[in-house]
C-alpha cells in the first residue's frame, strides 16, 4: 500500500477524547432510552388503569340496578377521551347492541383486553367486561383515544433524540476539554525535550499541582536529564583531557622521530637518546590506553567481575615479586598478622595493589625509598596498608586525588620517572566499589603517604 493511503495512527490525545466522548455518549444515551422506556410505560399503565376503572364504574353501575341508556352510561365517565359501548349477551352470544360508539361498517374487530385497534385511522385502547343485573348480561367495551399519548410519547422521542445530539456533543467537546487539561504537562515535556539538545542540557520541567502520575513523570524526566547533563559534562571533559594527555607523548615522538631524521643518522648520542625517549612515550601511551579501555568497559558495564575465594597475602606476594622483576631499587617490607581470606576477582585485586604500589615508587623521595606492606585484621575486615615515604600528598588535593587527569601540585612529579596517566586512582575506586571494600588516605607533604584498603572477610 502507498504510504500516502495508510491510515495515519490517532494520537493518544484523540484516543483519550474518543474514549470519554464514548463513555458520556454511553451514559447518556442508556439514561434517556430508560427516561423514554420508563415514560411509555407509565402512559400505557396509565391508560389500563383509567380503562379497567371506568369498565368497573359502568359495570358497578349495571349491576345496581340503574337504567341503561347512553346518557347515563356517559354521566359515568368524565374522561372525553373514553368512549363506551353496551351490548346484551344471550347464551354467551351478542344479541343486541344497546349503544356503541362505532358504526357496524367501520368496527370489525374482535380485539382481546389490553389490545389497540384502529377505527377511522385513530388508535385506541381496548378493554371489556361483563356485568350481570335481572338475569341478563351485558358486555361492556371502553376504548380509550390513544392519540393524545402518541402525540406525548412524539415529543418526547423529540427530545430524546436532540438530547442525544447534543449529548455526543457534548460529550466530545467535554472529553476534548478533559484531554487538553490532562495532557498539558506531558505537551511541556514535549516542549521541554524539543529544546533540549547536546550543547544546552540545562533545561528543566516546571511543574505544579498534585503529586500524581504526570507529575511523577516530569520528576523522572528531569532526574534524566540530570544525569545526562552530568554524563555529557564528564565525557567532554574526559575527551579533553584524554586528548591532552596523548598530545604530548605524541609531540615528543615526532620531535625526536625529526631529530633522528635531521642528524641521528650518524650520531650515536643522539640515536640513543632519541630511542630511549620514544621508548618511554611509547610505553606512557601503551599504558594511558590500557586503562582509557579499561574505563571505557566500566562505563558501560562490559568488565566481567569473577569474585571466588582468595588469600590476600599470594595476591600481595606476587604484586611485590613482579615489581622486583622492573627497573627500581626501593626496599619493599611485608608484615602479614591474622587471616587474609576475602572473596574477590584475583585479577582486578592485583592491578588494585599494583596501583597503589608503583604509585609509591614513583613518588619516593630517592631510588632507595622503602615501601611497607601490612596485613591484618579488624572485627569481620581484612586490612591491607601500602606505606611509603615518599613526597606526600597535600591536605587541599587529597579530596580530588580520585578524579580522573587529576594532577597535584607539579612539584610531586619525580621527572626520574616516567609521567603518570592520570587514571590510576580512579580505576582503583572502580575496583573497591566492585568489591564493597573500603579506603583510606593518610599523607603528608614531605613524611609520605599511607594508603590503607578494607575488605570484607570470609
Amino acid at each position: 500500500m502507498p504510504p500516502f493511503l495508510r491510515p495515519r495512527p490517532l494520537k493518544i490525545g484523540t484516543k483519550i477524547t474518543f474514549m470519554y466522548a464514548s463513555v458520556f455518549s454511553i451514559v447518556i444515551i442508556i439514561g434517556s432510552t430508560v427516561l423514554l422506556l420508563n415514560v411509555t410505560y407509565m402512559y400505557r399503565k396509565f391508560s389500563e388503569r383509567e380503562l379497567k376503572q371506568t369498565s368497573t364504574n359502568v359495570a358497578a353501575y349495571i349491576e345496581s340496578g340503574g337504567p341503561i341508556t347512553e346518557q347515563a352510561i356517559q354521566d359515568l365517565n368524565p374522561n372525553k377521551n373514553v368512549a363506551i359501548g353496551v351490548t346484551e349477551l344471550r347464551f354467551g352470544q351478542m344479541a343486541r347492541s344497546i349503544f356503541f360508539p362505532f358504526s357496524s361498517d367501520v368496527y370489525q374487530y374482535d380485539p382481546k383486553p389490553g389490545q389497540y385497534v384502529v377505527v377511522q385511522a385513530v388508535k385506541y385502547m381496548f378493554d371489556e367486561q361483563v356485568a350481570f343485573c335481572n338475569g341478563r348480561s351485558y358486555l361492556i367495551r371502553v376504548f380509550r383515544d390513544y392519540n393524545h399519548e402518541n402525540e406525548m410519547l412524539g415529543i418526547f422521542t423529540g427530545v430524546y433524540t436532540l438530547v442525544i445530539l447534543f449529548g455526543v456533543i457534548g460529550a466530545y467537546l467535554l472529553g476534548r476539554t478533559i484531554t487538553r487539561v490532562t495532557l498539558r504537562p506531558i505537551r511541556r515535556i514535549t516542549q521541554t525535550a524539543d529544546r533540549i539538545g547536546i550543547e544546552d542540557l540545562s533545561q528543566r520541567i516546571q511543574m505544579n499541582g498534585p503529586d500524581d502520575e504526570i507529575k511523577e513523570l516530569a520528576l523522572t524526566f528531569n532526574a534524566m536529564i540530570s544525569r545526562l547533563e552530568v554524563s555529557f559534562r564528564q565525557q567532554k571533559q574526559f575527551v579533553s583531557d584524554a586528548s591532552h594527555e596523548l598530545r604530548t607523548p605524541i609531540s615528543v615522538i615526532q620531535g625526536y622521530a625529526n631529530l633522528l631524521d635531521r642528524w641521528g643518522k650518524n650520531d650515536t648520542s643522539v640515536l640513543q637518546e632519541s630511542i630511549d625517549s620514544i621508548k618511554a612515550e611509547t610505553e606512557h601511551m601503551g599504558k594511558l590506553v590500557k586503562r582509557l579501555l579499561f574505563m571505557a568497559k566500566t562505563e558501560q558495564d562490559k568488565m566481567q567481575v569473577s569474585k571466588q575465594p582468595l588469600h590476600l597475602k599470594e595476591v600481595v606476594v606476587e604484586v611485590v615479586k613482579e615489581m622486583d622483576l622492573t627497573d627500581r631499587s626501593n626496599k619493599i617490607h611485608m608484615d602479614f598478622d591474622g587471616e587474609d581470606m576475602i572473596d574477590g576477582d584475583y585479577d582486578l585485586i592485583k592491578q588494585l595493589l599494583w596501583i597503589f604500589t608503583e604509585n609509591a615508587v614513583k613518588y619516593s623521595k630517592s631510588p632507595e625509598g622503602q615501601i611497607w606492606f601490612h596485613i591484618y585484621n579488624e572485627p569481620s575486615l581484612v586490612c591491607v596498608s601500602i606505606k611509603d615515604e615518599g613526597i606526600g600528598i597535600s591536605q587541599e588535593d587529597l579530596p580530588y586525588i580520585f578524579e580522573r587527569f587529576y594532577r597535584a601540585d607539579k612539584s610531586r612529579t619525580n621527572q626520574s620517572q616516567a609521567p603518570g596517566t592520570g587514571l590510576g586512582l580512579s580505576i582503583a575506586t572502580w575496583i573497591i566499589k566492585q568489591h564493597d571494600a573500603a579506603i583510606k588516605v593518610d599523607s603528608d607533604l614531605g613524611v609520605g603517604t599511607t594508603i590503607t584498603l578494607k575488605f570484607k572477610a570470609i
